[in-house]
């Protein structure tokens, strides 16, 4: 069992930002979680209308490569009940990011399709729907970028996780500690599940973060 720093044990639960992972969560936490004023959830939102209620404030959605194509390509997403729900929708990859590269990305490059950033696109598509999305600034994902190893973008990097990306944000948006659950850091091959756990880990040291122990 994590023991928690004092002044992160003793924070009531709605003083928390929780971050909603896409691994297992204790049904211990859904009252928390419920009472939470902040909520924030990644991309297909696991444990959405189950463990983890329904409150999201805030919804990150990728919106670079096959997993934005396949949400554009789906005339149905804007009505998936956690876009519905969402507070506020955030893009976590600017399209400037890719002129950080040494030499920046080609065009050709660019259209790559696991390269390919379709955030005007999404934006588009959600506020033909009725919601709206705001594009983060691309030093979002360059400090992502750093805290995975890499001074700047490289070609053929590992690729931060929306799940980094959206801890980033929060540590650096709100003046309230973090409540990260459902975090396993495994899962697809193109991250470094490693760096992003010891950064998790750090956070936790320094009080900034409560961190649950997988399920």
């Amino acid at each position: 069992m994590t023991i928690y720093p004092p002044d992160i044990a003793a924070t009531s639960r709605n003083e928390f930002v929780w971050l909603i992972g896409n691994g297992p969560v204790s049904r211990d936490r859904s009252q928390e979680i419920g009472a939470a004023e902040i909520v924030v959830r990644f991309n297909n939102a696991a444990g959405f209308d189950t463990v983890t209620g329904t409150r999201t404030s805030h919804l990150f959605l990728i919106n670079c490569g096959g997993q934005a194509s396949e949400w554009l390509a789906d005339p149905g997403f804007v009505d998936r009940p956690v876009v519905r729900a969402a507070k506020e929708i955030l893009l976590p990859i600017h399209p400037a990011k890719d002129n950080h590269y040494s030499p920046p990305l080609t065009e050709a490059e660019r259209g790559e399709p696991d390269a390919r950033n379709h955030a005007d696109a999404m934006v588009s598509m959600l506020e033909r729907s009725g919601k709206s999305a705001t594009i983060l600034s691309p030093n979002l994902f360059l400090k992502a970028c750093r805290i995975i190893g890499y001074e700047r973008p490289e070609r053929g990097m590992a690729a931060p996780s929306t799940g980094l990306i959206a801890l980033v944000w929060a540590l650096g948006t709100f003046d309230k500690p973090v409540a990260a659950t459902g975090f396993g850091f495994d899962g697809w091959s193109g991250h470094r599940w490693k760096a992003e756990r010891a950064f998790f880990e750090a956070q936790q040291d320094k009080g900034r973060l409560r961190l649950d122990d997988p399920v």
